[in-house]
């Protein structure tokens, strides 16, 4: 079980005091990109002998990014540049954008992480398969679906959704949001997502539902 430690921070001064605060558990950090600086990348880089996975998010996807969508991703192209072993895209992105950023993460050797996050439900099973395929279509190395769980069963279908793309060979992401999800944040991970994020603390949570290292460490 592969843990991410997200840091989510106004400038760079707090996000390198916070990549210093990283568990040696750790195997990878997300580091939000939206209210930093170009300049910054590189420092951030440098501060980290960990794989890093840049996320630069705007406001309809409950980021803090406030430029246009070609200068995000111009955010995302310089983590790669820099590199940053992962960069993560909204599926909402135009595709002719991601097109550019694929195009440059092969150059850069990056992988290319493409999500999507579903805020108020969990979609069924057959349209998150299609949200996947979408992903993999325009170019996804890793494939990150995040879903609202309202319900227990909800859980179920991330699960087999988990299941169904470890078994078709697609790398993935998959995650519950909310309260009833934390569950999925440990049994998806066993059923074989890349990854699963972990707090350093209650506020350096990025999503809804997200485990903190003390709870993590209580269910595992």
């Amino acid at each position: 079980m592969q843990i991410c430690v997200p840091i989510r921070e106004i400038n760079r001064l707090n996000t390198l005091k916070k990549l210093q605060k990283v568990p040696k558990e750790a195997g990878l950090v997300e580091v939000w990109l939206d209210r930093l600086n170009l300049n910054d990348i590189k420092d951030i880089r440098n501060a980290s002998k960990r794989p890093l996975i840049g996320v630069c998010r705007a406001k309809d996807e409950r980021g803090g990014f406030t430029g246009s969508e070609q200068e995000r991703i111009k955010v995302l192209m310089a983590a790669a540049e820099t590199d940053f072993e992962y960069i993560d895209c909204g599926l909402n992105t135009k595709p002719n954008l991601i097109k550019t950023l694929k195009t440059a993460c092969v150059k850069s050797k990056t992988k290319l992480i493409i999500s999507k996050h579903f805020w108020k439900k969990t979609p069924s099973l057959e349209d998150l398969l299609k949200t996947a395929n979408k992903a993999k279509n325009l170019g996804a190395d890793i494939i990150k679906i995040a879903a609202q769980v309202n319900n227990w069963s909800d859980n179920t279908v991330l699960f087999e959704l988990m299941r169904v793309l470890k078994e078709k060979k697609i790398l993935a992401i998959a995650t519950g949001m909310g309260e009833k999800g934390k569950i999925s944040r440990i049994g998806c991970s066993l059923l074989g997502s890349f990854l699963t994020y972990v707090a350093l603390d209650e506020k350096s949570k990025t999503a809804p539902g997200q485990l903190t290292l003390a709870e993590f460490n209580m269910y595992i």
